[in-house]
């Protein structure tokens, strides 16, 4: 359903590429309350919903966590098309503006430049008949692609710009649908810092890292240094095996249990290991 990956590149909280495409072809599978739903379309949902996920999770999910949450992407796109082909009403028998939208563009013998024409020319007229200040507002949140930044390039505070942008947007659906009830407005701005699109957090990290590269800065992969307890760790064995517990020690330097017993573990073993190499090597004589 979906190519592999070409390299088995991380993705997050340890799944990689791979671990992803698998999960969701998986899911796909065996969604079987959308079988009227392509399986490639089902598998590249979900994919792009496992991948958002591990993107924006505080905490590593497990991988039933995952599928569950490519059955759901499935389920809302599937309604999607649904409404798209205008299949989604309660009246099966009316016959929407969606549907002879689609299926008038599906069973054409060629593709037609018509409606493309039809909306640039729509869009030009419209342009000339909005408000000054309505074209400002729209102009500066295309450049910025950021509220916050169109804001303070045009000096306003947030309350007067959404304020501006709302009407601004009213009035172009009202002269688009030329005198017929206008569309609500559907959708929400989403704010550079609160952005949930994945392909815009890939290029946030790229453009980071050619940053800090054009400013010299080296970014240290690896683990984090071990949290220093004021001791060092042959002092907790020694303590450990003198009789206090993991628990009157965990107190004691107000960490939790499992560190204590970890770093006394590994320092018992290193220990050992310490020993078993200090042995002097016998020989045997006849």
């Amino acid at each position: 359903m979906l190519p592999p990956p070409r390299a088995d590149d991380p993705v997050g909280h340890g799944y990689t590429a791979f671990q992803v495409v698998r999960l969701a072809v998986w899911a796909a599978r065996e969604c079987r309350w959308v079988d009227a739903m392509d399986p490639v379309h089902r598998a590249e949902t979900a994919w792009e919903a496992i991948t958002e996920h591990l993107q924006l999770a505080p905490e590593r999910p497990e991988e039933t966590e995952l599928i569950a949450l490519g059955w759901k992407a499935m389920k809302a796109q599937h309604y999607q098309d649904r409404k798209v082909r205008g299949l989604g009403g309660k009246d099966k028998a009316l016959l929407t503006r969606a549907f002879v939208r689609y299926w008038t563009s599906a069973s054409a013998p060629a593709h037609s430049h018509e409606d493309h024409i039809v909306d640039r020319l729509a869009l030009a007229q419209i342009w000339t008949a909005l408000k000054p200040a309505h074209r400002e507002v729209l102009t500066a949140l295309a450049e910025h692609e950021d509220r916050r930044s169109a804001e303070r390039s045009l000096n306003m505070d947030p309350v007067a710009f959404t304020r501006t942008l709302g009407r601004a947007r009213r009035a172009f659906l009202a002269l688009w649908h030329e005198g017929e009830t206008p569309s609500l407005l559907w959708g929400y701005d989403r704010t550079g810092a609160r952005h949930q699109n994945v392909m815009y957090l890939v290029r946030l990290r790229k453009r980071r890292a050619l940053q800090r590269k054009a400013e010299g800065h080296v970014r240290q992969h690896g683990h984090r240094p071990p949290r220093d307890l004021g001791v060092p760790d042959t002092e907790l064995l020694a303590r450990h095996e003198a009789g206090e517990s993991y628990a009157a020690l965990a107190e004691c330097f107000g960490v939790s249990r499992a560190l204590i017993a970890s770093r006394v573990a590994k320092t018992r073993t290193r220990r050992e290991n310490q020993t078993a190499h200090a042995k002097p090597l016998t020989t045997s004589r006849k």
